[in-house]
């Protein structure tokens, strides 16, 4: 477990020492990018390791917009497994006319291995819109429609068809500090996945910052013995490049 954790941290440090061989100026950059990395270790009555990371790299590209993620966590009690998860996710977004109005496509998969599910992978497709825009804020809605398909230790491989509906919100509170928030229902014909995540980031020097972030996620029908919601609270370090 130590060498996967120290593995976690090598990785963002290597994240952070790519940023200066391979810097650009702020207006020729095509991106923007995040790395954090938060790790829990206690000893004695009980040992628990927690490791915690995850990128985060929206891409500009004329009228498209790229939001990518990667998303990993490690849990482990005197030995034994508690949670283990990895999450991918992709939501790329089509300006049209009305730059506040846009179509996207958005698809993730997510393997936890404490779940009761193998995999669950879900594509979709729709529009969104933002409803507030500028001065430090941006509030966007979004609806969707797409496929969900579900891997059950105990029921093998389903498919169903999902509706997605969401709002994403975006605080800038000031200099070095900022607010990020975000509500996700995808419903379908077997079972509803709610998601709902915030977090506060504070800039401590430079491209350094701390977050503090909470992520609730419910599946309304999981397999006998799971419960139904999960619960993350977390406290990371943060680097943007």
């Amino acid at each position: 477990m130590i060498k996967k954790l120290n593995s976690g941290l090598k990785l963002f440090l290597l994240f952070v020492i790519s940023h200066y061989a391979f810097t650009q100026d702020a207006e020729e950059r095509p991106y923007d990018a995040s790395a954090s990395v938060g790790y829990v270790g206690t000893s004695g009555n009980t040992d628990i390791t927690t490791l915690n990371t995850e990128f985060l790299m929206t891409y500009f590209d004329d009228k498209w917009t790229h939001n990518f993620r990667f998303n990993a966590l490690s849990s482990r009690e005197n030995g034994t497994g508690k949670a283990e998860r990895y999450v991918i996710a992709n939501k790329s977004d089509y300006a049209l006319m009305d730059e506040d109005r846009y179509l996207y496509v958005q698809a993730s998969y997510t393997d936890d291995r404490f779940s009761g599910f193998d995999y669950q992978a879900i594509a979709t497709l729709g529009y969104g819109q933002y409803l507030i825009r500028g001065n430090g804020q941006d509030l966007q809605g979004f609806a969707g429609a797409g496929y969900r398909q579900n891997d059950s230790k105990t029921t093998g491989t389903e498919g169903e068809a999902v509706l997605t509906l969401g709002e994403e919100y975006d605080w800038v509170i000031s200099e070095t500090s900022s607010l990020t928030q975000a509500l996700t229902f995808d419903i379908g014909d077997k079972r509803t996945i709610t998601t709902f995540e915030i977090g506060l980031e504070s800039n401590i020097i430079d491209r350094i910052s701390t977050k503090i972030a909470f992520q609730y996620r419910n599946n309304s029908d999981v397999p006998v013995g799971i419960k139904k919601t999960d619960t993350q609270t977390s406290i990371s370090l943060v680097y943007t490049f």
